[in-house]
């Protein structure tokens, strides 16, 4: 699928969308998984990427799974309201590798 012209685009709620907006990026607002798969649907021949803020989103993998079929580049962004998660690189990598 072909991307137009590297465009990212934030999702994210009415409260936190202001400061990326004023930074002059694209926005759009999502209340769960199903608002955020939405948005993804309809702009994903014209974006590049998606960064999309961790507290809209209710079932990460769900919403991986979903923009993948879509060819769709998503970057999963903590907030105040849902910061970063460790993460298990040893799990990761038997993931990848098939013996997981």
């Amino acid at each position: 699928m072909q991307r137009g012209g590297g465009k990212l685009v934030v999702i994210g709620d009415r409260d936190t969308l202001p400061l990326f907006r004023t930074a002059g990026l694209s926005v759009a607002e999502a209340r769960s998984t199903s608002d955020v798969l939405k948005v993804i649907r309809e702009k994903a021949g014209e974006a590049a990427l998606f960064i999309v803020l961790r507290h809209v989103v209710d079932d990460e993998e769900a919403l991986r799974r979903e923009a993948a079929k879509l060819g769709a580049q998503v970057l999963i962004l903590a907030s105040k309201w849902a910061p970063a998660k460790p993460l298990r690189v040893q799990e990761m990598l038997a993931k990848a590798l098939g013996v997981g």
